[in-house]
């Protein structure tokens, strides 16, 4: 299938889940004087699902190297929370779902009553973005298997190569911490940070904070949601799944 030309004429290409620091990610790079794109999901960011390794083979021929792609994975519960308000805050405005914050439910709603909205939805898997990891579309689309992205737990680094990808990932609060040393490693060239996309930037932030405060989730959820996500959760971990787990239990259940 052909290919947008603007989609052959980058330099890197992060391609990661919602809320996997993907707009600081390419506002950095773009900064310095590279051109990249974010994508979410094939089928809908970029759309060319089940043509991702076509799409691969048509930048290296064009380009005579092969692509350059950046992934994270989150801890599952923060990357739900963090969706959840930019669904309702900032995307719900930008879509024209509302006129302004003062009709969104984040500014309506009780914390009480988000707190509920937020679980019905992990119980229902209707979160934003909460059906979708990157990484494991991307090594679905590529035959890949999961152990083979060789991510050094300890470094919380990653890096997988082919004839036609070469494939970062990272663990979130590693990358973010420490974006300015690894996109110098990955480009050899100086890199200036430009966060992007941030709660602390949000108008919305206040409230968010108290619901992280307030919110208390079923053991049962948390448990499902881990589960869903136990393969990642295990390649990205240094510690055993069921100590991960019981981590998480006592972090946003009073039932552990």
């Amino acid at each position: 299938m052909p290919f947008d030309e603007s989609l052959l004429n980058i330099d890197y290409l992060v391609f990661s889940s919602h809320k996997t620091a993907t707009q600081t990610l390419i506002g950095t790079f773009n900064y310095n004087g590279f051109n990249s794109r974010h994508c979410h999901t094939l089928r809908k960011s970029i759309k060319m699902e089940g043509y991702f390794q076509d799409y691969l083979n048509a930048y290296l021929m064009k380009n005579k190297r092969k692509l350059t792609v950046i992934s994270s994975f989150r801890e599952p519960i923060e990357r739900h929370m963090s969706s959840f308000f930019q669904c309702y805050g900032t995307k719900a405005i930008r879509n024209k779902e509302v006129k302004d914050k003062f009709e969104t439910i984040l500014y309506r709603y009780s914390i009480e009553e988000l707190c509920e909205q937020f679980i019905h939805e992990l119980n229902n898997k209707s979160c934003s973005g909460m059906m979708n990891e990157s990484i494991m579309d991307i090594i679905k689309e590529l035959n890949i298997n999961l152990n083979d992205l060789n991510y050094d737990k300890k470094n919380k680094f990653g890096l997988y190569e082919n004839n036609i990808i070469k494939l970062y990932i990272f663990d979130f609060k590693f990358i973010t911490q420490n974006m300015s040393n690894i996109l110098t490693n990955i480009t050899n060239k100086e890199i200036i940070v430009k966060n992007s996309n941030t709660s602390e930037d949000k108008w919305y932030k206040e409230i968010y904070h108290e619901f992280k405060k307030t919110l208390v989730i079923p053991s049962q959820t948390i448990v499902d949601v881990y589960s869903y996500k136990s393969d990642l959760i295990k390649l990205f971990n240094e510690d055993d799944y069921d100590t991960i787990l019981n981590n998480a239990l006592k972090k946003y259940s009073t039932i552990t």
